[in-house]
């Protein structure tokens, strides 16, 4: 169950929310440790790690969150639209089978592009 504090969301209306299950447990882990030594990490916490895009000079706190599930998958939340976090997201997925699902439906699988609301712009992973 995802654990999505409702007075740490940036713009509830803008954000949207995904569950990423990866074929072999201990890849959850890996993300987590790559992505928090990016230079993206703002915060790592309670095993959430906090991305912000600074180039693009928003107000919001947080413009990606990942949540670990400790059962082998990852809440993705997606505040804003940035191709360089989708890139860096994508870049740590790289090798590593996973799926991907809207709000967490086994029935609304998508592309990790669509996640981040950038499916007119790239090709998925």
């Amino acid at each position: 169950m995802k654990r999505l504090k409702t007075s740490e969301q940036v713009n509830q209306n803008m954000s949207y929310e995904y569950k990423l299950v990866f074929d072999n447990a201990s890849a959850a882990q890996d993300v987590m440790r790559t992505i928090k030594r990016s230079e993206t990490c703002i915060r790592a916490e309670n095993g959430d790690v906090y991305l912000k895009d600074k180039s693009l000079n928003n107000c919001a706190e947080y413009d990606i969150r990942l949540i670990d599930e400790d059962d082998g998958s990852l809440w993705l939340q997606v505040n804003v639209k940035s191709v360089d976090l989708y890139a860096l997201v994508r870049e740590t997925l790289s090798g590593k089978p996973f799926k991907c699902f809207e709000d967490g439906d086994a029935e609304s699988e998508v592309e990790l592009n669509e996640a981040f609301r950038l499916n007119t712009l790239l090709n998925p992973l």
